[in-house]
């Protein structure tokens, strides 16, 4: 894990971590400080949590390779095992976690993600607007994977082979960018991988505590969004045909509401009827079923953001650490 100006979250999630029920002689923990210039390289240096700890105070200086990426890589190097598991400053694990995850890579796994939801604080409730959404892209993430055209990833709960690392190249191509060491490092590395698969195992799940700044995350957004043109022509395709779907939708409901239309009702609750049945099958496998419950909101609010963030995206100019 790399981190950069965490020491408001590091201690809920180094607490986690000295809660792993996992054989203590088959993991490390490794923590980069990347460049930071609060008190985070002092509580890392301070904690006494794990007889397996390394903490790497990373001050910059790696050719190619740059931000999170660079910090990520000098953990890389560093670690001892074969698979390397992600995290972020700002998440907590379960205990069960690393017993989950080296559960899920049986011989032929190269690639593993698990299920995250979100949260502002510790006190926040998991039924989220922004977890309904969440739950889409892992399905999306799913999907990719198992049609070997990889369409996104996420960097805090995710899982690999060092050697598959290795052998792809590691950051080489995308290092100059600040950011996509999860799905575009997942697009560079699948012609190594032998398998890839989601993991919604509970034991697997984590929480990501995102605070309660809203320009953060909408910096966020537009850093997300403004990855497309990296992506392959495919994937930029879909994008392209999904900003198209979404827009056809508004003009489909405001034609409906000046004027009726039974082809077009019909055509509207055939879209409604598909979608809510996948995000109830979703919901229902990652065993937070109320989310589904979400769905008439986010069909008419998912689709307004989408717009936004793809047309914001494409101009560029975000804030990240």
């Amino acid at each position: 894990m790399a981190a950069r100006n965490e020491a408001q979250n590091l201690s809920s999630l180094l607490e986690s971590f000295a809660k792993l029920d996992y054989p203590i002689q088959h993991y490390e923990i490794i923590i980069v400080n990347d460049r930071s210039t609060d008190a985070t390289l002092e509580m890392l240096q301070s904690w006494q949590g794990d007889a397996n700890y390394t903490v790497i105070d990373w001050q910059g200086g790696e050719e190619g390779v740059v931000g999170k990426k660079a910090a990520v890589l000098q953990g890389i190097r560093a670690a001892r095992f074969d698979i390397l598991a992600f995290t972020d400053a700002d998440c907590v694990v379960p205990p069960t976690w690393l017993k989950a995850i080296s559960e899920s890579f049986v011989e032929d796994v190269d690639y593993c993600l698990g299920y995250s939801i979100i949260k502002r604080d510790a006190r926040d409730s998991e039924i989220r607007l922004k977890n309904f959404e969440r739950g889409i892209y892992y399905a999306l993430a799913t999907l990719g994977m198992s049609l070997r055209k990889p369409i996104t990833s996420m960097a805090c709960n995710m899982a690999y082979r060092k050697n598959v690392f290795e052998a792809a190249g590691g950051f080489e191509g995308i290092g100059h960018l600040a950011s996509g060491d999860d799905d575009l490092l997942l697009m560079k590395m699948m012609p190594y991988i032998r398998k890839a698969i989601f993991d919604p195992d509970p034991r697997h799940k984590l929480v990501s505590y995102e605070g309660f700044d809203i320009g953060k995350r909408y910096h966020t957004n537009i850093r997300r969004a403004s990855k497309l043109k990296f992506y392959p022509l495919w994937l930029q395709a879909l994008g392209v045909g999904v900003f198209l779907y979404f827009l056809l939708f508004y003009i489909s409901l405001i034609t409906l509401y000046n004027g009726f239309s039974l082809p077009l009702l019909i055509a509207l609750l055939f879209k409604t009827g598909a979608e809510l049945s996948l995000c109830l099958l979703l919901f229902t496998k990652l065993q937070t079923p109320l989310l589904g419950a979400l769905y008439p909101i986010q069909t008419l609010l998912f689709p307004a953001q989408f717009i936004f963030y793809a047309v914001r995206g494409t101009l560029g100019k975000y804030r990240w650490k």
